[in-house]
């Protein structure tokens, strides 16, 4: 009737979560990949072929509604981002009060838990800050809430209603000493100053340019945005206004786009990754 004398231990993961979420893989300052799938974070070290695992390990034998998430996800991640230096990486859950963690992008040691009100349903997208003192997340809420935390407490020090369509992605501008933050989605963009109660949120502006839905954005130091669309186009945007777009890719969206020094990479559906200078 005792249970028996041995424990067990995560040894290999197979899988990686992607087919839902526009934030599921980067690289670690290590130069290793850093995914999720299922409620763990995974650190693959492709020499050795090996992996180190935030979460994972024995748990109780309960609800996922009523599992201890003080430490792990204790439900499915839908969203990674990894901050600017590579070492810390952020990750978001599903549940009706879902926890959002950072932890250690090359050991996989918890840093910090936040903890999202009841009817929140999961997170949709998550990202850290340039300094990395605040982190942000959208809900899976019927308004796709945005909720801003600080990272030293975990305490949430805004939180404001996104749009009723769904929320793709999140990002904080790379600008040193900037507060703005860009969250995207179907038929919408929008700017948030993080350092607000409200958030003050502004709608971006199009200017004349063809109106559409964005899977991703991303900033470069200068406080510029870039938003990947539904139209194959790149949207350049400096203070909610669309400054014009970059065409490139062939038919179909861009799902993914990060500004890098001075250069921005993008991918789309017709399988394509461009390389754009930035600074020419």
């Amino acid at each position: 009737m005792q249970p028996p004398n041995s424990t067990y231990e995560l040894e290999y993961v197979y899988g990686y979560r992607c087919a839902d979420s526009r934030q599921n893989i980067y690289f670690n300052k290590e130069h290793k990949p850093v995914y999720m799938t299922a409620a763990l974070g995974v650190i693959l070290d492709t020499e050795s072929n090996t992996q180190k695992f935030f979460g994972g390990g024995e748990v109780d034998n309960s609800s996922k509604q009523t599992a201890n998430d003080q430490n792990h996800h204790t439900n499915d991640i839908m969203g990674i981002f990894m901050n600017a230096n590579r070492d810390t990486a952020v990750t978001g859950q599903v549940g009706s009060a879902p926890t959002m963690f950072t932890w250690d992008a090359c050991s996989g040691q918890k840093k910090q838990r936040y903890k999202l009100p009841k009817g929140s349903r999961g997170i949709a997208a998550c990202a850290i800050s340039q300094d990395d003192s605040l982190v942000a997340c959208v809900d899976l809420s019927n308004d796709h809430c945005l909720h801003v935390f600080d990272t030293s407490s975990g305490s949430c020090v805004m939180k404001a209603k996104g749009d009723t369509n769904k929320v793709h992605d999140v990002c904080f501008s790379a600008q040193p000493g900037s507060n703005e933050l860009a969250t995207v989605g179907v038929k919408h963009c929008y700017f948030w100053d993080a350092k607000t109660p409200d958030g003050n949120k502004k709608r971006g502006l199009f200017d004349q340019n063809p109106m559409t839905s964005f899977a991703c954005v991303t900033y470069d130091n200068d406080g510029t945005a870039y938003t990947g669309g539904s139209n194959a186009k790149i949207y350049i945007w400096k203070e909610r206004t669309c400054q014009g777009v970059i065409s490139g890719h062939g038919k179909g969206f861009i799902c993914s786009i990060r500004w890098v020094d001075g250069k921005l990479f993008s991918g789309g559906k017709d399988g394509c990754v461009l390389e754009i200078d930035t600074t020419a």
